[in-house]
This record gives structure tokens, C-alpha cells and sequence, in this order.
């Protein structure tokens, strides 16, 4: 029996079966018995390359046709595909050039098949425009998988053992805590507000051709005194250091915007090649503040950006929203200081940073525009539907699950908040055929601040600010909220 995914309010339950399913799937399982027949007969070494592709696209393929609809499926689908195409190569040497040639034809046509499967695999909101799918976005869609198992592979510490254990115990504990403070009643009473960012160093260098400067400072955030998990978020020694980087024009009187990095992001090359100096720096004439999110770039306190926030650690991930609005505040008391000389402040973030720009537009009612662009406004959701089966077995053994989690994250979540921005001030940027952020998490913010700008990319995860259309929805949102004039 095909299992139904679980639909919210406001949604249809999308393209299950898309109209090419009874070619797409089985390709993938022809593709997966080829790749198990040359290894087979290449011996040792093509068991060793050919073992992985072979055993995941079987696999997902038989999973797909009796188990339904998972967002686990379709990565491990597109995974193994991935993995066909990268194998292919050194299996020419080892079983001959014909059959390196057969077997990457099948796995690049099975990375499409998978990508274009993977969209109908979640539920969509029923006023999102479909998907227009073809063979890039269907390559795109399927390089959105792949990326997003990478983040799922890297998440730490694991969900599972005696670490599952405390997340369930530190979950009880911090929901009556949390209830005994009135924080989920009245979300906005769990934040307080910061004071102006003091700058303590400054460090000038060049980046790929651009004249930009390094700031620090104190980042002073402390976890209320009773909270759970207080004493790990402050034992993450790097994390207290707040750190950004800024590209102004030297003869000041510029508007100001501040652009917030997505998960596992954080050097200076994500955030040029996702926020287009070229076109907001020289092209609208804006002044640029790259601020690092907490655990992110210099920040992590291990070996990979953001590793925390999606392991199922949920007061880890409030502590992080939280200590991102009280940094990314601080910075915006400090633009706002005279000697910044700064006619007009906006936000525009991507992802997490997207999540960050939302909740910020409920925090902060000195932001002239928030521009938030496939924003994850769900973090608990997107674990649960996302993280590896074992670490969400273990949780709903602890006592822990998608709504008592959903529960705890009210006061950082965007939708508890109120924005305090104008309607004309804010906007929501959107892909719709988005697989790491899918399309009903901004079509729900944008149901919350009553529905303001809205543009529906026909893209994945990683194109829409370097679009076309994207940079104009930019453009737009920045000029019809005062951040910009109407010659630029």
C-alpha cells in the first residue's frame, strides 16, 4: 500500500505519481541491475566501484514503487545515480570503454529520471505554480538532493544512544521551562534587546578583486539562567566571538544591506558567489554587510559549518536562532549610529539566512525591507521529513517527535511573530521545484505577512538569486520600500 504523506493546511498533495513515473522508475532499476551485471563480471575492482550505484538504485527503485512517497528515498535515488556518473569513469579501465560509456549514459539519464521523480515525492501548496519540468531543472532537482544528503551525512552529533536520550530529557525539561515563562504564549517576550555592536577589530583585505573589511566583536548572547542546554551553547568558545565582513563605497550616504548566508555556509566566496556584488554592489549602489551566523564560517566550534542545527538538538537550534537575531541586531543598532551615515537598512537572506531574515522582520521594527528567499521557516519539520530514519526512531523512543519540537522552536519561529516591517517592506522569494526548501515553507510565510511580494522562481535551491528574475524581484522589493531610489 502507498503510503500518503502527511498534508498541512493550505496544501494539495502534489504530483505523486508525475506523468513519466512508469518510464522514470524503472530506468533507475535497469540502470542499478546493469551496473550490479558489469561489476559482477569485472571482478574485485568493479565490485568495488559498482556495489554502491548498484545496491542504492535498486533499491530506491523498489522503494519508490511499494513504499511511497519519502524524502529519504529520492536522495539515496539521486545518490546513487551521482555516484554512477563519478564510477563510470574508473570503471572504463577496468571492464573496457564501452562499458564505461553504457553505464555513465545510464547513470546521467537515471540523475535526471531521479531528479524529476524527486519532485513529486512532498506535498505542495495548491497556489504555487507547478514545476515545468524538463531535463535541466530535472538535473537541477537532482543536484538539490544530492546536496541535501551531504548536509543530512555531515549533521552531528548522530540522533541516536544515550545522545537521543538527553535530546528527549532536555526537550521535557525545556518545554516547563519554557511554559512557566509565558515564552510559547508570547514568543516575542523570550527575546530581549540588544545593545549596538562594539566593534573590537577591523582587518582590511581583497577578495576576488573587491576591497572589503573584517569585523568583530563581543557577541555577548547568553541563554536565559534556567534554560537547558545553557551551559553547552556557552562552552562553544568560537561561537562568542561575533564576526562579518562589510563592502561599502568610500564616499558614504549608501543604503545598507545586510545579507544573511544559508546552512554550511560562511566564507567569503559562498557569500560572494550567492549575493552578486557585480549587480547589489555596483550595480544598485548598496553597501554590503556579510554577517557569519552562529557555529558558521570562523564561528563552528568542529570541523564542518552548521553541523548542529540539523541533528535533531532542538534547544541547539533555538540558541542559534536566537543568538542570530540578537547578533545580526546588534550590527543594525551599529548601522544605524551617525557615523555609519546610513539612509536605509534592508535584509536579505537565503535559507537558513532566509529563516534568519523572516525572524528578524518580527524583531526588529527599525528594518526598511526584509527580502526573504527560500527561507526554511520550519527547521523541525524539515529534520523530521529529512534526518536519517535511525536518529527519529530513537527521538519518538525518548519521548521526542515532529510537534513537541515544533513546539519548543515557537519563540524563534517566524510564523509565531508579528512583522513589525511594513507590508511594502517585505518580500518572499520562492523556487518551485526547490528540494532542500520546499515550496510550503515561503508559501506559509507569505500567508503570515499577508501575502507581500511573492516571486515563484521556476528553479531549484541554488539559482534564484543569480536569475534574472530574481535579481529584479530584488531590485523591486529594495525600490518600493524606500531602500532604493527610482534611478537604480
Amino acid at each position: 500500500m502507498v503510503k500518503e504523506p502527511d498534508v498541512k493546511e493550505g496544501e494539495s498533495p502534489g504530483p505523486i505519481a508525475p506523468p513519466l513515473w512508469p518510464f522514470a522508475v524503472p530506468l533507475n532499476g535497469i540502470t542499478g541491475i546493469l551496473w550490479a551485471w558489469f561489476a559482477i563480471q569485472s571482478g574485485p575492482l568493479g565490485d568495488i566501484f559498482g556495489i554502491l550505484p548498484a545496491v542504492l538504485l535498486i533499491s530506491t527503485s523498489l522503494s519508490s514503487v511499494f513504499s511511497g512517497a519519502d524524502a529519504r528515498i529520492s536522495q539515496f535515488m539521486c545518490l546513487g545515480a551521482f555516484l554512477g556518473i563519478l564510477f563510470s569513469f574508473p570503471m572504463a579501465f577496468v571492464s573496457g570503454i564501452t562499458v564505461g560509456l553504457v553505464l555513465l549514459a545510464l547513470s546521467i539519464a537515471s540523475f535526471v529520471a531521479a531528479g524529476y521523480l524527486s519532485v513529486g515525492e512532498i506535498p505542495v501548496p495548491a497556489e504555487v505554480p507547478e514545476p515545468e519540468m524538463g531535463l535541466k531543472l530535472s538535473a537541477r532537482v537532482a543536484t538539490d538532493e544530492v546536496k541535501m544528503f551531504a548536509i543530512v551525512l555531515t549533521s552531528w552529533p548522530p540522533a541516536v544512544g544515550s545522545i537521543a536520550k538527553h535530546m528527549g530529557q532536555e526537550m521535557d525539561e525545556a518545554l516547563e521551562v519554557f511554559e512557566r515563562n509565558g515564552w510559547l504564549e508570547n514568543p516575542d517576550s523570550y527575546h530581549r534587546t540588544p545593545p549596538p555592536a562594539e566593534i573590537s577589530g577591523r582587518k582590511r583585505f581583497r577578495h576576488e578583486g573587491w576591497d572589503m573589511e573584517s569585523l568583530s566583536f563581543e557577541s555577548g548572547y547568553e541563554p536565559w539562567p534556567d534554560e537547558p542546554g545553557r551551559d553547552r551553547w556557552l562552552s562553544y568558545e568560537s561561537n562568542r566571538t561575533a564576526q562579518a565582513l562589510t563592502l561599502r563605497h568610500e564616499d558614504g550616504n549608501h543604503p545598507w544591506l545586510v545579507c544573511v548566508h544559508g546552512l554550511r555556509n560562511g566564507a567569503p566566496q559562498n557569500s560572494g558567489d550567492l549575493f552578486q556584488p557585480d549587480f547589489l554592489h555596483r550595480e544598485l549602489g548598496l553597501n554590503l554587510l556579510f554577517p557569519f551566523l552562529p557555529l558558521h564560517g570562523p564561528r563552528k566550534p568542529g570541523y564542518v559549518s552548521g553541523a548542529r542545527l540539523l541533528s535533531g538538538d532542538t534547544m541547539d537550534l533555538v540558541h542559534a536562532g536566537t543568538q542570530a537575531a540578537w547578533d545580526i541586531r546588534r550590527l543594525l543598532a551599529w548601522l544605524r549610529l551617525p557615523e555609519q551615515d546610513a539612509p536605509a537598512v534592508g535584509v536579505l537572506g537565503h535559507s537558513l539566512g532566509g529563516y534568519t531574515a523572516a525572524l528578524l522582520a518580527g524583531l526588529d521594527d527599525g528594518i526598511d525591507c526584509v527580502i526573504a528567499a527560500n527561507p526554511s521557516v520550519d527547521p523541525s519539520h524539515m529534520f523530521w521529513r529529512d534526518g536519517f530514519s535511525t536518529a527519529t526512531r530513537y527521538l519518538k523512543t525518548h519521548g521526542a517527535s515532529e510537534k513537541r519540537m515544533d513546539q519548543l522552536s515557537r519563540p524563534v519561529s517566524p510564523l509565531a511573530l508579528q512583522p513589525k516591517v511594513a507590508k511594502e517592506g517585505r518580500a518572499v522569494l520562492a523556487s518551485v521545484a526547490d528540494r532542500i526548501i520546499p515550496a510550503s515553507e515561503p508559501n506559509s510565510l507569505c500567508r503570515h505577512w499577508d501575502r507581500p511580494h511573492i516571486l515563484w522562481h521556476q528553479g531549484t535551491h541554488f539559482g534564484l538569486l543569480r536569475s534574472a528574475e530574481g535579481k529584479e524581484a530584488v531590485r523591486n522589493a529594495l525600490r518600493d520600500s524606500g531602500v532604493l531610489t527610482s534611478k537604480n
